[in-house]
């Protein structure tokens, strides 16, 4: 397992992201200290105060943990659109300090996140050239942690490096695995909210400020105001009355951000808008922690009891109007294969199953939202039924098998059988990760 040291750690979405993605993380550092309490609160590594700018004295204290990777997201506020844009206000600096303290510990592998806007910038042309000069290839990328599995229209610029590779070396693999569609406030949360709109404070009244949960989110900021008394509805508002509209809480927001309902925030509420606000989109994180996990040819199997808490409803669901049981497959899009299990196979073979729930451990590259088909696979027989995935969702065995313990997690998608694509079974190599990822219904087709 590959081991991490975040710096500029924060609350700890790089980390908790890396985490689930099947990294190792030893170890963190921020110069915050109300951050760096509720990150202590939340992991079971040590959180280290220090001051990353001093470069000289940082690099023997990280040094000490060995790390194959350094990941980190320098302040970024020098640069944000909703900052001075002064890139030489002192916490610009500190990317160039990020890309020294790598230069002098050499890890195999970094990780850099920061505002889209750091390509306009003279700073990052200086850590570039730190970077290309201690022998990194290097990945440049902005992604939208919309299409990342994070309900927010959120862009980050992410550089990875690892010594000695090609420059441009993950580029086919970050984009290849990128969401078709933005994942909207509903998708992530279905009804849980309780509202259709919200209020987000505008940086000018000259924008919008009110928003539907059909939408991704605009960016968590570091602020939450309350609306005025005095707005007045944008041309550009989806509705035309404020009645019942309110701001997202500091709960809602952090979620949004896609923290668990159960990560502990504690201090004040400005310093909890604040470190959410600043914060790495957990699910952004895990997106590229796995895609250099997938880079790596590494299939990591994820335990559900740690994941329940992340997606608080709907993972994914697919619209299309219900299909009466013809076969007007989409055939490029992709299947899932799966062994039904025993107690399982009865409701498959009289076409009464409409969930399907996978074992305790389901690969985390998987990429749901691509997943469109199942097929069930009956040991010693193999496919021959089709279903629609209608919902990908955290669920139990429960709700299939009332004896079974509430909270046995897994992975439960909401299926509609649509017919048959063999008149009898069909016996197909069950290649268990490559049925779990790409394979398509156009290469199961009778020819």
């Amino acid at each position: 397992m590959m081991k991490v040291v975040d710096l500029f750690c924060g609350c700890g979405g790089l980390s908790l992201g890396f985490k689930k993605a099947g990294f190792n993380i030893l170890a963190a550092f921020d110069n915050w200290d109300e951050a760096i309490t509720v990150y202590h609160n939340n992991f079971n590594h040590p959180v280290h105060k220090l001051d990353l700018s001093k470069v000289e004295e940082s690099v023997p204290i990280i040094e000490a943990f060995h790390p194959d990777m350094i990941i980190g997201g320098p302040p970024c506020q020098d640069f944000s659109s909703a900052g001075k844009r002064d890139e030489d206000n002192g916490q610009g600096d500190l990317t160039v300090s990020y890309a020294q303290i790598i230069a002098s510990i050499q890890p195999e592998w970094f990780v850099m996140e920061n505002v889209d806007r750091i390509i306009k910038t003279q700073k990052l042309v200086e850590a570039i050239e730190i970077f290309k000069a201690a022998g990194y290839g290097l990945t440049k990328t902005i992604l939208n942690a919309a299409r990342c599995g994070a309900p927010q229209r959120r862009k980050r610029f992410i550089m990875i490096g690892r010594k000695g590779a090609e420059d441009n070396f993950m580029a086919p693999i970050l984009t290849e695995r990128l969401s078709e569609k933005e994942m909207t406030v509903r998708d992530y949360f279905g009804d849980q909210l309780g509202i259709q709109f919200y209020y987000r404070h505008p940086r000018s009244y000259m924008r919008r400020g009110i928003f539907s949960v059909d939408e991704p989110s605009p960016t968590i900021r570091g602020v939450n105001r309350p609306m005025p008394e005095g707005y007045q509805i944008h041309k550009t508002d989806p509705v035309r009355t404020k009645e019942g509209i309110r701001p997202l809480t500091t709960l809602e927001r952090s979620m949004i951000q896609t923290f668990p309902r159960n990560y502990r925030f504690l201090g004040s509420k400005t310093d909890m808008e604040q470190m959410i606000g600043n914060a790495v989109p957990v699910n952004l994180a895990k997106y590229v922690g796995e895609c250099i996990m997938a880079y790596l040819g590494i299939q990591r199997q994820v335990d559900f009891e740690d994941i329940k808490d992340s997606f608080p409803e709907a993972i994914v669901t697919h619209e299309e109007d219900i299909i009466n049981h013809e076969l007007n497959l989409k055939s490029h899009k992709h299947v899932l294969i799966s062994y039904v299990k025993n107690d399982n196979i009865d409701m498959f073979l009289d076409g009464s199953a409409h969930i399907y729930y996978t074992g305790k451990k389901f690969p985390s590259t998987v990429a749901l939202n691509k997943l469109y088909y199942f097929m069930p696979y009956v040991k010693g027989k193999g496919i021959k039924d089709i279903y629609l995935i209608r919902m990908a969702r955290v669920g139990s065995k429960h709700e299939v098998h009332p004896n079974a313990d509430e909270n046995d997690f897994r992975l439960v998608f909401e299926i509609e059988m649509i017919g048959q694509l063999f008149d009898k079974y069909k016996i197909v190599p069950l290649q268990i990760w490559r049925t779990f990822t790409d394979t398509t219904i156009k290469e199961l087709l009778p020819k």
